[in-house]
């Protein structure tokens, strides 16, 4: 750049003349020794008090000057310099050729907004059974590692056995959130059946026709769960080493499959928004390696953070370098139905002059002066270079023993070497422009003016004392870094660091750039997610928003930002996160909940008192938090207090909590709480099931395979209730074995249900050592073993199952046992827990032995609750009993479950008149029935609910 200022004194002040290209020169000079020059459109203002350059304004669409530098919006805050020209020539001359600068000061932003980004890497490799694969968790961990510094927020699991595995993917589902990218990546054993892909954990044995459906997960379901959560989906497979099958033939579904000859995987056919990667082709096996990674996992993570480079044409880089590592062997494939771009690594492009202007003072004797140029304010990652666009015009540019022409480029690591070596006798000042350019196009401009002032002494000499005896200059102490503490709750969004910010001069003023960050967090600028060697102002810090991952516990997470062009005395601001579960979340959440953040509890776990305060002030704090709405819900459910937890559970849905979704229909099934209406069940069981609630998909599937609400559909309900299975739902699985163990909607197989009830029994649910212990006590499927029977109905009625305390009470009659009251307190246990048939034969051994009774009318009590059940044959004989007896027993029954509820004017009279009636109705909130039957029915049934029975057991 060619500059030339001619400046002239006149009676109204100073004139200047500048010619710069594509600039014109102002119109003029204010006059007096407050300087003022504005530059608005063509005007720049200069303020001089006490010498001292604040801020130069210019038209280009920003602010530059030596405390600020803005431009297209941005601000680089940054210290002041202390200028001290000779005179006012030389202070207009340094202020022109700094705005003559100022077009190529702006930063530039190429910076893509995006949403956040979660992603489940799986790597298996100690199978027990099958074949294990050494590279499998390496591969993992390194694909972990890399999709963390491309702002992944990351699930892993290595060598999960099947409940591992879907407590993982059940983790998951709840990182994610709409409009968010979600990738799965997996290496290890996998293998495709009629047409379906499945994931092995390592405890898969493969060993029976009926393993894969209780041993697998079925990658299309999880990607199915992916679609719903998310508007874009990657699947990454590295899994087709080997045949893992150890039988011809297999069963999923409603299909028995012939396997021989199986390899590799299936291509799946992806919907709109989806990129599924295999290793290798369809039908084909891929390899292990001989090094610490599979072939194309290394040349994955080699790819993967190539910035700004478009996922598909990345993903032809992978292609090309796993052919070559393999000699043509194994060749990637991907499928895909992606309407947009995405990008694994998209850079902030921003490069901006951090001191555009610098003086170096020295004397006029000096011959060799260093420049000491600063380095600009660049994201990190870029390459930067500079070259000088001038040869000095009374002077030379030295770098080691090499002239430095005008153009050529040097390192910027070098920059600060450049030395002048002054050519004139009599040097002026010196100003030498110069240029930083990234290898992708940005570039800024800057300037070094070269002061040689007659007032300083030579080179060698300081204030006439000896050179010798002068003491080098201290190096600033770094100071210490400036402490942010932010406590946070797990799963309560972003959280910003404004309220735990100090004061603003605490913070230099300037750039910082993110050096650091945990893995477990992410950090947000807006709605601008941010990466590691990204840059914010300073006045942004106190903007910036945190959001732990969902898997922290009482875990910290960190992230620091250091100052950027600035000394190491500079203190950088280190932000620690500490997540901790709410209480709230630890007393009432829910099982298998996909949008939970803890395993959960049951609802007769439920501490009551102790979870509506927690998850009340859990509300109070976080009213946007759908989850504690859900959690309240529970806890008030659990007291008793109906109408406010189902608004509750009606506030947590409408805000997209599915398990609430699925809470509701299950009342609206049971009448509990609400108007019985079945049909009101469906849409919330169906929405919660697409989502991945095994709840859900349970309740629906039993709901096709009933007519519950819904038309009868067997198929529909099989393929339901095996995904619910296949994530885990233990009900699922009993329910699953029930229908193959009796054979009325699909074809009877004993030894299918015996698998399905051995895995629900192996995971503590003591519905499947019910059902066990039925095979046990019949030889189906098994061979007949009572005393394993018995022993696991006991276990399963200490565990609170509904009629396992029935079973157990009549195989002892059946051995002849005359323990009446051992087995009385069986089967009134059994009703007390729901059970219908342990209420009929408790009320029977009432009636033929009084001393059972604990209180009057207790056995017409358990028959009115075996109707209300609905339980086909034992509902209907306690009917048949109720309607032979006298009508004052089966009044009086109802006044005095009237008075336990609460009624106040009923007497005990046995006659059902317009003050018991009116009474009844007030309790049940409806017209009472008009057979006495019935109406006891329903109390009975209403009086029990308010109990707080074990309705999960149900």
């Amino acid at each position: 750049m060619n500059l030339r200022i001619v400046l002239s004194e006149t009676d109204s002040g100073f004139r200047a003349d500048a010619l710069v290209p594509a600039f014109r020169p102002p119109p003029c000079l204010a006059s007096g020794m407050g300087i003022s020059f504005v530059f608005i459109h063509e005007t720049c203002r200069l303020s001089r008090e006490g010498w001292e350059l604040e801020r130069v304004e210019v038209s280009c669409g920003g602010r530059i000057g030596l405390d600020t530098c803005e431009a297209d919006g941005t601000t680089a805050p940054r210290a002041k310099q202390r200028f001290q020209p000779r005179s006012a020539a030389l202070f207009v001359f340094l202020t022109f050729a700094l705005c003559a600068l100022a077009a190529g000061m702006m930063p530039a932003h190429a910076e893509r907004v995006e949403g956040r980004r979660a992603a489940l890497v799986i790597g298996n490799s100690a199978y027990s059974a099958l074949t294990p694969l050494p590279n499998a968790v390496k591969d993992a961990h390194r694909v972990s590692d890399v999709l963390a510094r491309a702002n992944f927020e990351v699930t892993i699991g290595n060598d999960l056995d099947k409940a591992g595995l879907e407590r993982t993917i059940r983790d998951f589902l709840r990182s994610l959130d709409d409009g968010d990218v979600a990738l799965f990546y997996y290496s290890g054993h996998a293998v495709q059946v009629a047409g379906e892909n499945f994931v092995l954990p390592v405890d898969a044995s493969l060993s029976s026709s009926y393993d894969l459906e209780v041993e697998s997960y079925n990658i299309s379901n999880l990607l199915d769960y992916m679609r719903q959560t998310s508007s874009l989906q990657i699947l990454i497979l590295d899994a087709c080493r080997d045949n893992p099958f150890r039988s011809e033939y297999y069963y999923t579904g409603d299909k028995k499959v012939d396997v021989k000859g199986n390899k590799g995987l299936a291509s799946l056919t992806p919907r709109q928004g989806s990129l599924i990667v295999y290793s290798t082709a369809p039908d084909q096996v891929a390899y292990d390696g001989a090094g610490e990674l599979s072939p194309f996992t290394e040349s994955l993570t080699d790819h993967i953070l190539t910035p700004n480079k478009e996922v598909r044409q990345v993903l032809t880089d992978i292609r090309s370098d796993v052919i070559a590592r393999t000699n043509g062997r194994q060749v990637p494939w991907d499928v895909s139905s992606l309407t947009s771009q995405f990008y694994f690594v998209t850079k902030q492009n921003l490069l901006v002059m951090g001191e555009s202007l610098t003086e170096v003072r020295v004397s006029p004797q000096a011959r060799r002066v260093e420049l000491d140029i600063p380095p600009p304010v660049a994201s990190g990652g870029m390459v930067l270079t500079a070259s000088f666009d001038q040869a000095p015009k009374s002077g030379t540019l030295m770098l080691d023993d090499r002239k430095i022409e005008p153009g050529a480029p040097i390192d910027m690591e070098r920059l600060h070497d450049v030395v002048y070596i002054a050519e004139s006798e009599e040097p002026s000042v010196e100003l030498i422009p110069y240029t930083v350019a990234s290898a992708d196009g940005h570039k800024v401009s800057g300037a070094v003016a070269i002061v040689f002032d007659p007032e300083l002494p030579p080179p060698g000499e300081a204030s006439g004392v000896p050179v010798a005896a002068q003491e080098p200059e201290k190096a600033p102490e770094a100071e210490a870094p400036v402490q942010l503490a932010l406590a946070t709750n797990v799963g309560t969004g972003f959280l910003t660091i404004s309220d735990a910010m100090p004061r603003t001069e605490k913070l230099s003023q300037g750039w910082y750039r993110i050096n650091e960050r945990s893995p477990s967090a992410q950090v947000a600028l807006g709605s601008r997610m941010l990466s590691e060697g990204d840059l914010v102002k300073s006045e942004e810090v106190a903007q910036l928003a945190i959001r732990p991952s969902l898997r922290i516990v009482d875990t910290d997470a960190r992230v620091v930002l250091e100052p950027v062009g600035r000394s190491a005395a500079e203190a950088p601001v280190v932000i620690n996160v500490n997540a901790s579960v709410n209480r709230c979340d630890e007393l009432a959440g829910d099982a298998l909940d996909i949008q939970g953040v803890v395993d959960g509890v049951y609802p007769n776990d439920i501490r009551v008192e102790e979870a509506l305060a927690a998850c009340r002030e859990a509300v109070a704090a976080s009213p946007g938090v759908a989850r504690f709405h859900h959690q309240l819900g529970r806890a008030l459910y659990a007291s008793g207090d109906y109408e406010a937890a189902i608004a509750e559970f009606e506030t947590a849905h409408a805000a997209g909590h599915v398990r609430s979704g699925q809470l509701l229909g299950r009342f609206y099934q049971l009448g509990a709480g609400v108007e019985k209406d079945p049909e009101k069940a469906i849409p919330l069981f169906q929405t919660a099931a697409d989502r991945g609630d095994a709840y859900a998909q349970h309740s629906l599937g039993k709901a096709y395979l009933e007519g519950n609400g819904v038309p009868e559909d067997d198929r529909r309900g099989i393929e339901l209730l095996t995904r619910a299975a296949e994530a885990g739902h233990t009900f699922a699985m009993n329910q699953l074995g029930a229908e193959y163990l009796y054979g009325n909607r699909v074809e009877k197989d004993a030894e299918r249900a015996h698998r399905y009830f051995r895995e629900s029994y192996e995971r503590g649910d003591v519905w499947g050592a019910m059902n066990l212990a039925l095979l046990y006590r019949d030889g189906e499927g098994v061979e007949k073993d009572t005393d394993r029977a018995k022993e696991l109905l006991t276990q399963a009625h200490e565990g609170m199952h509904p009629y396992a305390g029935r079973l157990l009470a009549l195989m002892l009659v059946d051995e002849g046992s005359t323990d009446q009251r051992s087995l009385f307190q069986l089967f009134r246990e059994s009703a007390d827990r729901g059970d219908a048939t342990g209420a009929l034969y408790a009320a029977d051994m009432m009636q033929r032995d009084r001393s059972l009774m604990a209180e009057e009318g207790e056995d017409i009590w358990l028959l009115a609750f075996a109707l209300s059940r609905n339980a086909g044959a034992a509902s209907e004989s306690a009917r048949d009993a109720l309607t032979a007896m006298s009508g004052r027993l089966v009044n009086s029954e109802i006044q005095r479950t009237l008075l336990r509820m609460g009624s106040r004017d009923v007497q005990v009279d046995g006659v059902l008149g317009p003050r018991t009636r009116q009474a009844a109705e007030a309790i049940l909130g409806r017209p009472a029935p008009q057979a006495p039957h019935e109406l006891l029915s329903e109390l009975v049934a209403q009086e029990w609910i308010s109990s707080r029975p074990r309705l999960d057991m149900l």
